[in-house]
């Protein structure tokens, strides 16, 4: 029981440290401290930092060398956190087309789940997002706005 706290106390100083690195755009410092932590523990971080944090990471996520679920998750976090706007599409659009992350796919799918896409972004979502989920939803999304 001893070593559970430590380590829970531990992670929290590391998480704080996280934390600060990314308010500060310590890009290394960050990046390190990340893979100071465990991967069970690098996975479970997008719920532990700040929206900022996250966004750090997204930003310089081609300078960040963590494991690529990690980043995933913590890219996936920060934009389900977003309102969806045209920048979001074009951002996630973007990541997909680069990383591969099929989390940016889910982010598109849950758009379009909840009515906020507009007609205008369907062709480009479309041509983004070739998979067989994305063409379901957005044929459930034409026939809910009868298009």
């Amino acid at each position: 029981m001893r070593r559970v706290e430590g380590n829970i106390i531990e992670n929290a100083s590391i998480i704080h440290r996280i934390e600060k690195a990314g308010l500060n755009n310590e890009i290394k410092e960050l990046e390190k401290l990340i893979r100071s932590l465990n991967l069970s523990d690098q996975l479970g971080l997008h719920g532990e930092l700040s929206l900022k944090t996250l966004q750090v990471i997204k930003d310089y996520k081609d300078q960040i060398d963590v494991h690529k679920h990690v980043k995933e998750h913590m890219i996936w976090y920060y934009f389900s956190q977003q309102e969806w706007t045209e920048e979001v599409l074009e951002e996630v659009s973007e990541i997909y087309e680069q990383e591969g992350f099929i989390a940016m796919e889910s982010i598109v799918v849950s758009a379009l789940k909840e009515d906020q896409v507009e007609e205008h972004q369907i062709e480009k979502i479309r041509i983004a997002f070739d998979t067989k989920e994305v063409k379901k939803q957005i044929d459930k999304w034409l026939e809910r706005n009868r298009k």
